[in-house]
């Protein structure tokens, strides 16, 4: 929550910035209200905020997700992440810190807002705003200039009553720097247990009427999936690609409406040499490694051999090419090193370039001009493009003929039998997880497919290959199998569970013991399991301990000489832990040198200023009217 926030995410229309770099406004004062809406999607006090506007910040939000996760994230997934309530709280909290703004006094002038656009990197050519690139926006994107100025004025009103309420969040205690340096800082060992199924296998004894009876309790767990045969035609669009010439003048017209689109942009050939920091490291460690690159590019600078250079003292895997990092186009790489490569020219050798790896030092090789592939290159992708497009519609048509050939003759053979050219396939039954060849395996496509009844005869459907018309001829309902059927998987499965079950009550016993005064490393040995020891462990474990798996070192650090053991046994997949805390090393504070407390006060006064806002807006959500209509939450 307050992340989005504090990224000026709040806006609709900033929002739209971000994901399609296309806005507008008005260069001279226009402040609006609200809208008032009679069917508010939600109401804050007297403000409303209409169904389409929450639309629209939905519908960002979506994009948004799908841009990170990619389109494999499908509806359910976003159901179950709550993102229609997510943008309810978002476009409340938005509206409260409008609110809360008019409560302090606080406005923002015409002239912050227009000061603020004309700061636009969008807007600007050659450094300088551009009203025809400004006009251009607008009219590509339909959206009007009063809108995105009153946003503008929203956010910079929002911005302002955070940094009011920060005012009140500017110090960090010596105490508290040294506590939370210390919290992170300190480290745990623990001797560490560790009791897996497999152990047990040789113990299991599998008798014939144990497994019955277990099957009959589990069976459902062994259904079939759901299965159904098909009559279906297919109209495929390559019958129709076949048949479709494309002209030379076709092609060239083609070629000059999209030339944009063949278009290579310039890329760079670099090499560099690295000198890895991780994220966690000292001041004292990113120094050293600075020092390193320093005298290395010392030595690049007096004409030593780059790629000889590279190949001694990077630590970048490159190392083993020379440091090549090949051919690149511009935003391909982190940021810092892409602005580094693509100001220099080639053979320049760059200053150090820090980014989040470490320090680079970067030989620009050679550069690639912009070019535009030449016809001929292309001349393959669009005749296949043209005759697409082409046999969309006329494949189309044949398939909605035949689906209303059908729909005349009562059913699909006896418009069959009337149209001897028509090829009716019978599948036999199939599952969703393995469909025939000759049908498309499209998610979506198997969903129609198993949406149909039995006997049921489809609509026309599209699909990315072409036109199906199907019909349900039977279907087979998901039923346990036989034992017998699935005897080899329900053996295994009825042993690991039993194998699960002594795992389980081993560990159980052992940790009752040793809460009760037994010795630990004796009571795991009489159950034939060795302690072993962990490592140094502490809250930012750079390298993985060998023995402790990362998900639970949180558990080890809760444990102390006072409370040596965890309540419950530990779980990782099927293998169980038991941990007996050893010892705890502090940090000393002498180690905190002043680059570190400046990162801990810095991270201090940001927890507190998110805590205090966070609490700020929980106070005026309490005191305020909310509304939500129901539908939008449906």
């Amino acid at each position: 929550m307050l992340q989005i926030l504090r990224n000026k995410a709040q806006s609709i229309v900033i929002q739209t910035l971000v994901l399609i770099i296309a806005l507008v406004f008005i260069f001279w004062g226009v402040g609006t209200k609200m809208m008032n809406s009679r069917n508010a999607a939600i109401t804050i006090n007297n403000e409303e905020i209409s169904f389409q506007e929450f639309q629209q910040s939905y519908d960002q939000a979506i994009t948004g997700y799908r841009r990170q996760f990619g389109d494999a994230v499908s509806d359910e997934i976003l159901k179950g992440l709550g993102v229609k309530q997510q943008v309810v709280n978002q476009l409340t909290q938005t509206a409260l810190l409008r609110q809360g703004a008019n409560a302090m006094g606080i406005i923002v002038t015409p002239v912050e807002i227009q000061t603020t656009i004309q700061k636009m990197p969008q807007f600007l050519q050659e450094s300088v705003f551009n009203m025809n690139t400004y006009q251009a926006i607008l009219s590509a994107n339909r959206l009007t200039p009063h809108k995105f100025e009153a946003s503008i004025g929203h956010d910079l009103l929002g911005e302002k009553v955070i940094t009011s309420i920060n005012k009140f969040a500017t110090i960090a205690s010596e105490t508290e720097i040294n506590e939370m340096y210390q919290r992170d800082q300190e480290t745990v060992s623990v001797k560490i247990v560790k009791i897996s199924p497999d152990l047990f296998n040789d113990k299991i004894v599998v008798e014939s009427q144990d497994l019955v009876a277990w099957f009959e309790t589990e069976k459902n767990t062994y259904k079939t999936e759901q299965k159904i045969k098909l009559n279906y035609l297919s109209f495929p669009y390559k019958v129709q690609t076949d048949k479709i010439k494309i002209s030379d003048e076709q092609v060239l017209a083609q070629y000059e409406k999209e030339k944009a689109a063949y278009q290579i942009p310039e890329k760079r050939h670099a090499s560099h040499i690295l000198f890895k920091t991780e994220e966690n490291a000292s001041s004292e460690k990113r120094e050293e490694q600075r020092k390193k690159a320093e005298e290395i590019l010392a030595q690049a600078r007096t004409g030593k051999d780059f790629s000889a250079l590279a190949s001694t003292y990077s630590e970048d895997t490159s190392k083993t090419k020379g440091g090549d990092l090949g051919t690149f186009a511009k935003g391909k790489m982190i940021k810092e090193f892409d602005d580094a490569v693509f100001s220099m020219q080639p053979n320049d050798i760059s200053d150090i370039i820090q980014t989040r790896f470490g320090y680079h030092i970067i030989k620009l090789d050679k550069i690639m001009p912009a070019t535009t592939q030449p016809i001929e290159e292309v001349r393959a992708a669009i005749i296949a493009k043209l005759q697409s497009e082409q046999a969309k519609p006329a494949t189309f048509q044949m398939a909605n003929e035949a689906y209303e050939g059908i729909i005349a003759a009562g059913s699909l053979p006896a418009y069959a039998g009337k149209h001897t050219d028509k090829t009716i396939i019978t599948t036999d039954f199939f599952s969703r997880t393995a469909p025939p060849a000759t049908l498309e395996h499209d998610p979506k496509f198997m969903d129609t497919v198993f949406a149909l009844k039995q006997g049921e005869l489809s609509s026309l459907i599209e699909t990315p290959s072409g036109y199906f018309i199907l019909f349900a001829e039977a279907i087979q309902e998901p039923a346990p199998p036989k034992l017998e059927e699935v005897k080899e998987q329900v053996t295994k499965d009825y042993r690991l569970t039993k194998a699960r079950k002594m795992a389980k009550e081993t560990a159980t016993a052992i940790l009752t013991k040793v809460q009760g005064g037994a010795d630990f490393e004796k009571t795991a040995s009489e159950e034939k399991l060795q302690a072993k020891k962990s490592g140094s462990l502490s809250k930012n474990n750079a390298t993985p301990d060998p023995v402790l798996p990362p998900s639970l070192i949180d558990q080890a650090l809760r444990l102390s000489a006072k409370n040596p053991f965890p309540k419950e046994t530990l779980a990782v997949g099927d293998d169980l832990y038991l941990l007996q805390f050893l010892e705890r090393k502090s940090p000393e504070i002498a180690n905190l040198n002043a680059a570190t407390k400046k990162e801990y006060t810095a991270t201090l006064l940001k927890q507190k200023q998110d805590q205090l806002l966070s609490s700020w807006l929980k106070q005026q959500e309490k005191k305020s009217k909310i509304s939500v209509n129901k539908n939008i939450l449906n």
